[in-house]
């Protein structure tokens, strides 16, 4: 199973995605881990966006192919990145689920302002950034479900599991 994780920064993913897979036998795959590994200073141009999308196509295929479940966390903010993933999961005859991620303005505006002023995590993205993939995000067109992150964690992973069909942690 092939489970994207989509929507803007700070919006919710990586937490979500972090919970599925304490639940879920599954490899998490991050644009944001990648993109440290890749480019220890990055600069967010078009090239390395393509490179890191590139890496995460790369490795879930591998682990597809491995017959693992894989959780892939990233913006997707263009159809050409999903579909890129999308792709894999058909060659691979996986079974394939999106999940985008939402979360009002004002709560991503405190929740960036707060990573930032910890220093936590691996994502570099600040109000500016979301404000300029907000304008890119294109729409999902693929069946797909939206999980609100304002509400609480168990909440949350309960919608996911719900629609993933899974239950008590098995698929």
């Amino acid at each position: 199973m092939l489970i994207i994780i989509c929507g803007l920064p700070g919006s919710g993913k990586s937490s979500l995605s972090r919970r599925l897979k304490r639940i879920l036998p599954a490899i998490h795959l991050n644009t944001d881990k990648v993109r440290k590994e890749v480019f220890p200073n990055p600069k967010y141009t078009e090239q390395e966006k393509k490179m890191v999308y590139d890496e995460i196509v790369n490795q879930t295929e591998k682990q597809l192919l491995k017959k693992r479940n894989v959780i892939v966390d990233a913006t997707f903010y263009s159809k050409k990145y999903r579909q890129r993933v999308i792709n894999v999961a058909r060659d691979t005859k996986t079974k394939y689920y999106v999940i985008k991620c939402i979360l009002s303005e004002e709560m991503i505006k405190k929740r960036l302002e707060m990573r930032g002023k910890r220093g936590t995590g691996v994502s570099d993205a600040d109000y500016e950034i979301y404000l300029k993939v907000k304008e890119k995000f294109e729409p999902i067109e693929e069946k797909h479900l939206e999980v609100d992150c304002s509400f609480e964690g168990e909440e949350q992973v309960k919608k996911a599991m719900d629609y993933l069909g899974v239950k008590h942690g098995k698929r």
